[in-house]
């Protein structure tokens, strides 16, 4: 019963509410637009809270279904790695910028990312395709907080992943760090971790612009991986050329809600991952 509910929920957001707002409004007059923009904020909480609850009653119903609370996962020993490249990227040994978002090399679909970054934050990823679910952490290394930190992958699809909620990090804390891929065929990524609101993101992606047409000039070192697998992204973030691959709809525009499509994106493939168990153990 809960796994119904929890299905209802998933495409009743993911299918109906995000479609509503793709626009943005923007042909509204200032007070009534910052109103509107409040209240996107107050719904994408209160619905990021109820998926998150979806998630919790899905973890209970594998351990009455006689399973793990959780998925498993790849077996990190037989992955590729790359570690310890301190901000610097793979090709030009460049430095990433102070947020963090200077471009870098592309993992293939199966490495493990550990790197710090110049901003202070360590990030740790690996992909499990089980659950179609990047899982990983932040950690942030300085002796200061690193406020509004969010990590986005980008897919040599085109598409962008992200960011993650926002967070404030205090020295030496680390949060867990959850991207969803649900509906996207992709072979390489790129992740970094941002912080705070960087120069010439015009207010971050709260403005509801993100950083729209910056993939298409050559962000992340001229697209390495993703110009060779064909998928860069162009113009608008919310609107990724092509669409998601392999998706059912595009990331909603209004980046209020772009936390909460990604626990959408977790909960289906966590709930993918559980059909394919219970179907296996039936057998």
């Amino acid at each position: 019963m809960k796994i119904v509910i929890a299905s209802l929920m998933m495409l009743g957001a993911a299918g109906v509410s995000f479609p509503a707002l793709a626009g943005g409004g923007g042909d509204s007059a200032p007070r009534l637009q910052e109103e509107q923009d409040i209240g996107r904020s107050m719904d994408a909480e209160e619905l990021y809270d109820i998926v998150k609850q979806a998630r919790a009653q899905l973890r209970e119903t594998r351990v009455l279904a006689g399973l793990g609370a959780h998925a498993s996962g790849p077996q990190v020993g037989r992955l590729e790695s790359r570690e310890g490249r301190e901000g610097r990227t793979e090709y030009g040994n460049r430095e990433r910028g102070e947020g963090g978002e200077e471009g870098g090399a592309y993992l293939g679909r199966m490495t493990r990312q550990d790197e710090l970054f110049a901003n202070g934050a360590r990030l740790i990823l690996q992909f499990n395709p089980n659950t179609q679910v990047f899982v990983g952490s932040v950690t942030n290394t300085t002796t200061r907080t690193l406020s509004q930190v969010r990590v986005e992958i980008h897919l040599d699809n085109g598409t962008e992943l992200g960011p993650t909620k926002r967070i404030n990090v205090g020295p030496g804390q680390t949060i867990p760090v959850e991207l969803g891929t649900f509906g996207n065929d992709f072979s390489s990524w790129v992740s970094h971790p941002e912080a705070g609101v960087e120069q010439g993101h015009g207010g971050g992606e709260e403005s509801g612009e993100g950083r729209g047409g910056r993939e298409g000039r050559g962000e992340h070192g001229g697209r390495e991986g993703g110009a060779e697998h064909g998928g860069e992204a162009s113009g608008e973030h919310g609107g990724q050329a092509g669409g998601e691959v392999g998706g059912e709809e595009a990331r909603p525009r209004d980046a209020a809600y772009r936390p909460l499509y990604n626990q959408l994106q977790v909960l289906r493939g966590e709930m993918r991952a559980f059909e394919v168990e219970l179907r296996a153990r039936s057998r």
